[in-house]
């Protein structure tokens, strides 16, 4: 038997020098040419690497064809490391653009006379059957082997005829009798019978097939009783009845009979985990009663002291996911049903594992009936037997994860349920003050930071009857993951506007100096997300001198730079010094951004934290020049004739001067600022949901005042969300100060001109009362009550997507545009790849790539920005298996607009000769539709050769 297993490659070229695609396929076909064995094995094993790296159909298609070669010639070796190239990049075979001359070369072994040969070659054609379901020669093949002598090759035929039959409807009809037959002949082996049946759990693509593999099923449990047996036969007719979900409650019976009337523990231990299956895949479709015979079954588990511990577990597994069905939980509410009798029993067994998920049962039927408003039964038992969990659990170091489930349903019920709040805080926080210091207890101590953190989220005081214990305990604990998840929670009780007491200052202290620089950039990090940005300049200016690289000293130097502009902002002043004080902000503002941009990387770049300073630096310049702009009603008093001018110009508040002008350029820095904010916000579609929302209430802060501004002198209007920052980010604990400060600034706000018909001249049009209302809300944006809670995708990345394009046709030597006759078409072929982190689709996922060509003709010297044109076409593709591809046909230089050519396959560039500039840019399209800026762009220079006889007639 060849026994063929999936082995990584990824690490066989380490620390090879970066080259180009070419280069390093000439490097490898190189190596597939060499007359030594060791080095045509080391080629191809690379070819897997090559192509993660360049995942492109050309290179792909060349690399394969290379491949079949060597599979055709080569040894049964050579053939092996080829099948298992083919196995790991089963992702890029659709990107083999001559398949019948791949599947030609692979199949021209079958003709062989080894039957080590034709086993790899089945083993081959059914490592990529998806790209070839449908080829009658290969089904063919197939069967004609199934009946071979060679043991070898009937299972390479087995395994090829199960992979054939997972993507094929005609090769499993077509197959579905001699599978039977083979499985029901006497001559078949036990041992290939066993291999045969698996092949069954494919047969789902019609039902009358679906109906017979699902009978043999059947037949072969009651003629074929042996464990292995019913083991395999049970896993094909479950995996057959998800993929049908007609038999899916027959199935259900079946296993559920298995369960309680076969003496075996290892089949009621298979028909469990089988239910689990079937429970994720529709609670909904379980037969009327199945729930009542597991619970019976359950009961009879718990009572039984010498039972099985591990079937009372897989069976409460069960129902813990039929429990997140609602019809589930609706049925089950009741104090005197068996399910709430069953886990009210399971809450105190000795056992831990038992007693949490039956208390997790218990749990989600109260959080559902919360969240319908329906009477919650026996909620003070699930709360005091959470409580006891935590407490009982925290001392066992090999209950981590039961652990973390208790918390989690102790947040949970807490966030539906407020006034549990105050309960599950003293009971955490006591067990917190009572885990041990000695170091075995760590894991613990930080999972219940972190409860309570995710607890004191959820509104404002929450933890700060915590705070003695907190501070006793930073003093107590040895470990520096502790104390950094304590200071966290301690910068989250102080987070709301109250300020910093010398306790908490001392306790602070002590930390740091007792903890590495990693852990002290931690802390930093953490001060600077809650707005506590003194403490954070303190430790960033410290750290900046205690690495060795340039890029990180840069790094830091920009953090420090930032927060201590921030604690510039925070101190008290009184309204005259607040020009001095926004000028050292924006100063040191200006130097963080020169200092982010010094230690970006190719490998690591910091766009976006460049450009959240920026912005926040041109925010800070924009109520300067509104400060200024309100002061020059009494510096700047309009001249004689400004009435003249305000009726000429029919604009009515011109009478007042040079202020309207400057209030209007202050709306119109505003509205730029908070269009750069929008900007920002769809470039970041990594970044996580707090982050955006950070955003979002900064654009919202810079929109209020512009149309604060705009009430005053005029001029266009300023949408302005409403209610939208106060509302919709409350529940946030970063964004609760910042949210707060929002609402004061409104309120603050002038009223409009509909609010001022009846009130004096004071208090309408330019007036000293309406211009100190800005001067207020300007005073109140820069005061210490708005502290700046700097984003956590500002220091982490979660979630990694990027985007790699290639654009065609290239030039043929480099730098050099691409040359097309006039009059001629260019047809552009743009290709991407899509790259995901070690976290992919953590907070959203890539739905479509919106392709976008701007095409931007010659510029002549005598002409001006409008006669210059540039023409937009646009494509949405969807990618499959992240690899997209669309095409666009260009006329350049043509005289004659072509209708064919307007859509997203065409379009007219200009009407002359001369370089033109494409621009390919790609969009990320996520799956709510909204369209996220953060793609690559790649410039491809054109140039369109005049004909000499269009010259002289021109």
């Amino acid at each position: 038997m060849i026994n063929v297993r999936m082995s990584s490659f990824s690490d066989a070229s380490i620390g090879e020098p970066e080259q180009d695609a070419n280069s390093a396929l000439i490097e490898l076909d190189k190596g597939l040419r060499s007359t030594k064995i060791g080095e045509q094995c080391e080629a191809i094993v690379r070819f897997p690497k090559l192509f993660e790296k360049y995942p492109f159909p050309i290179l792909i298609n060349s690399s394969l064809l290379k491949l079949a070669d060597v599979f055709r010639v080569g040894s049964n070796f050579l053939r092996v490391w080829v099948l298992r190239v083919c196995q790991q990049s089963e992702k890029h075979l659709d990107k083999i653009l001559n398949v019948d001359e791949f599947v030609r070369r692979i199949y021209s072994v079958m003709h062989s006379n080894d039957p080590v040969a034709k086993a790899l070659t089945l083993r081959t054609l059914g490592s990529v059957a998806r790209i070839i379901p449908e080829r009658k020669h290969v089904h063919h093949s197939i069967r004609r082997s199934l009946d071979c002598h060679d043991l070898v090759q009937v299972e390479a035929a087995i395994y090829a005829a199960q992979m054939f039959a997972a993507q094929s409807k005609l090769f499993a009809i077509f197959m579905c009798s001699k599978i039977s037959d083979m499985i029901r002949g006497q001559a078949t082996p036990a041992s290939m019978k066993l291999q045969l049946i698996p092949i069954l759990q494919y047969m789902h693509h019609d039902i009358s097939t679906a109906s017979l593999a699902n009978e043999l099923c059947i037949e072969l449990l009651e003629s074929y009783p042996a464990v292995e047996f019913v083991r395999v036969t049970l896993s094909a007719s479950t995996t057959l009845a998800s993929a049908t979900l007609i038999n899916l409650p027959a199935q259900v019976t079946l296993l559920l009979k298995y369960l309680t009337e076969d003496p075996r523990s290892s089949i009621k231990t298979h028909a469990l985990q089988l239910l689990h299956s079937l429970a994720k895949k529709g609670a909904h479709l379980w037969p009327q009663g199945a729930l009542s015979q597991l619970i019976d079954s359950t009961t009879t588990l718990l009572h039984d002291e010498a039972g099985n511990a591990n079937l009372l577990i897989r069976s409460l597994n069960v129902i813990e996911v039929l429990s997140e069905n609602p019809a589930t939980c609706e049925a089950n509410m009741e104090e005197r049903s068996p399910l709430f009798i069953l886990c009210s029993e399971a809450c105190y067994s000795p056992n831990p594992i038992v007693a949490v998920k039956a208390v997790t049962i218990l749990a989600r039927i109260a959080c559902y009936c919360y969240e319908e408003g329906l009477p919650v039964n026996g909620i003070d038992d699930v709360v005091s037997c959470l409580e006891s969990l935590v407490m009982l659990l925290a001392l066992e170091d090999k209950y981590l994860y039961q652990l973390k489930v208790c918390l989690q349903l102790s947040v949970k019920l807490c966030h539906v349920q407020r006034s549990h709040c105050s309960m599950f805080v003293d009971a955490i926080g006591s067990t917190l003050m009572n885990t041990s210091s000695s170091g075995k207890q760590n894991d613990q101590a930080v999972t219940l930071c972190e409860a309570l953190g995710a607890i004191g989220s959820l509104g404002e005081n929450i933890l700060l009857p915590l705070l003695p214990d907190i501070l006793a305990k930073l003093k107590q604990t040895p470990h520096a993951h502790t104390k950094v998840m304590l200071c966290t929670i301690l910068f989250q009780m102080v987070a709301n506007g109250y300020e910093w007491s010398p306790e908490c200052i001392e306790a602070i202290d002590i930390v740091v100096k007792s903890i590495d620089d990693w852990n002290k950039y931690r802390i930093a990090r953490g001060a600077a997300r809650y707005g506590h940005h003194k403490i954070a300049t303190n430790q960033f200016k410290v750290l900046k001198e205690a690495v060795a690289s340039e890029q990180l000293h840069f790094w830091l130097l920009g953090l420090e730079l930032m927060t201590s502009a921030e604690s510039h902002l925070l101190e008290d002043s009184d309204d005259i010094q607040i020009v001095n004080k926004l000028n050292g902000a924006i100063a040191q503002y200006a130097s963080a951004c020169a200092s982010f941009k010094a230690a970006s990387t190719p490998s690591r770049s910091l766009q976006f934290a460049s450009d959240y300073a920026k912005l926040r630096c041109e925010f800070l310049q924009a109520l300067v020049q509104l400060l200024h702009s309100c002061r020059s009603l009494c510096t700047a008093p309009p001249y004689a004739i400004a009435a003249h001018e305000a009726h000429t110009a029919k604009d009515e508040l011109q009478r007042y001067g040079r202020v309207t002008s400057q209030l209007r350029k202050s709306v119109s820095e505003l509205r730029t600022c908070g269009e750069n904010y929008q900007k920002l916000y769809q470039s970041a579609f990594d970044a996580d949901p707090g982050s955006l929302n950070n955003i979002k209430v900064l654009q919202e802060l810079c929109l209020l005042l512009a149309h604060s501004v705009q009430k005053v002198c005029g001029g266009p209007g300023v949408h302005v969300s409403s209610d939208c920052s106060v509302d919709g980010f409350r529940d946030s604990v970063e964004l609760q100060q910042l949210v707060k400060c929002f609402a004061q600034i409104r309120e603050l706000g002038p009223a409009g001109e509909a609010d001022c018909e009846t009130s004096s001249r004071k208090t309408s049009g330019v007036s000293h009362v309406r211009v100190g209302s800005l001067m207020a809300q300007v005073g109140l944006a820069a005061s210490a009550r708005l502290r700046l809670p700097v984003p956590r995708y500002f220091f982490q990345t979660l979630q990694e997507t990027s985007i790699k394009l290639s654009v065609g046709p290239q030039p043929k030597v480099v730098g050099e545009p691409v040359s097309v006759p006039q009059g001629s078409q260019l047809a552009l072929k743009v290709e991407g790849v899509i790259r995901h982190g070690k976290k992919a689709a953590l907070f959203r996922s890539v739905a479509a790539i919106q392709i976008t060509i701007s095409t931007a003709p010659p510029s002549k010297g005598t002409e001006t920005k409008k006669e210059t044109s540039i023409s937009d076409l646009e494509q949405t593709v969807v990618p499959h298996r992240d690899f997209f591809a669309c095409e666009f046909l260009l006329s350049l230089g043509s005289q004659n607009n072509s209708s064919a050519c307007a859509n997203n396959f065409g379009g007219n560039a200009g009407t002359s000769g001369g370089q033109y500039q494409v621009t390919a840019s790609a969009n990320i399209v996520d799956e709510s539709g909204n369209i996220w800026k953060c793609g690559p762009r790649s410039v491809l220079q054109v140039r369109v050769h005049e004909e000499p006889s269009r010259k002289k007639l021109g």
